[in-house]
């Protein structure tokens, strides 16, 4: 099935530092328990529960986590279908001027990506799914920062891409099998990512780390079986991956999500 958004969780019982953590789709991240120092154009930020973090597509986060008495908690909203152009015109209309990051956190917003997250533990259709999201788009629309979530009007193949590897990270995936999948030819495929300036292995690599950090949250402590439900055969070459990317060893992180003994 696919799904018009879905909803991940993160948590932290000590800090938390992760760098170039990439986000394939567009996506909001709320913060509810804790704060997040984010690294943002040679600055820093940081946010609290009060403010929504907006990422657009293919962005890369550097940040810290902070728990608030032991405790950090966010959800991370990703979306998979794009607004309407008037919404996103409206958008742009009512927009502040320059980008920011971050929006400010309302009683009306909070409602309905609390409405968003219960949807998602339930099997309900993506034709359900979108129409609810439609409404937080509109939200998000009159108050001027749609349009920085959606800065392409379409959703682009790299991110397409993501989306069909991300259903099942551990397989093998073969570049010809899946340029088949998507009816195309293997250098078609390799074109496309070009010309969006990345490559099938990078965006491969990319949703398998994402995958290693999840499986984590969710409470799995063994590296060598997270490494090989990331599809790598080597628990050292899955190691060597992971720190080179997110500046740490999974073990290290594991620690810091509370999944190991401190």
């Amino acid at each position: 099935m696919d799904f018009a958004y879905q909803v991940s969780t993160f948590r932290a019982e000590q800090l938390q530092v992760l760098r170039n953590v990439k986000i394939h789709s567009p996506s909001v991240i709320q913060i509810t328990s804790g704060s997040k120092r984010l690294y943002w154009r040679e600055s820093s930020v940081v946010l609290t529960s009060e403010v929504l973090l907006l990422c657009e597509a293919s962005s890369a986060l550097t940040f810290e986590n902070m728990p608030h008495k032991g405790r950090f908690f966010s959800r991370m909203f990703s979306f998979f279908c794009t607004p309407e152009p008037d919404m996103l015109q409206l958008s742009a209309a009512l927009s502040a001027g320059e980008k920011n990051p971050t929006h400010r956190l309302d009683s009306a917003l909070s409602e309905t990506l609390n409405a968003l997250f219960a949807l998602a533990q339930h099997p309900i259709s993506p034709d359900v799914q979108r129409h609810w999201l439609m409404g937080f788009y509109q939200q998000l629309a009159e108050q001027g920062a749609l349009h920085h979530l959606f800065p392409q009007h379409q959703t682009s193949f790299s991110q397409k891409l993501s989306h069909y590897l991300a259903r099942s990270p551990s397989e093998e995936h073969t570049l010809e099998e899946v340029a088949e999948q998507f009816a195309m030819s293997r250098a078609t495929l390799i074109r496309k990512l070009k010309q969006e300036g990345t490559q099938y292995r990078d965006v491969l690599v990319d949703v398998r780390l994402n995958f290693a950090l999840e499986l984590m949250q969710k409470g799995h402590d063994n590296v060598a079986i997270v490494a090989q439900s990331c599809g790598y055969q080597s628990e050292g070459r899955f190691s060597q991956r992971f720190k080179s990317r997110f500046g740490l060893t999974p073990k290290d992180y594991m620690k810091t999500v509370g999944t190991l003994a401190h």
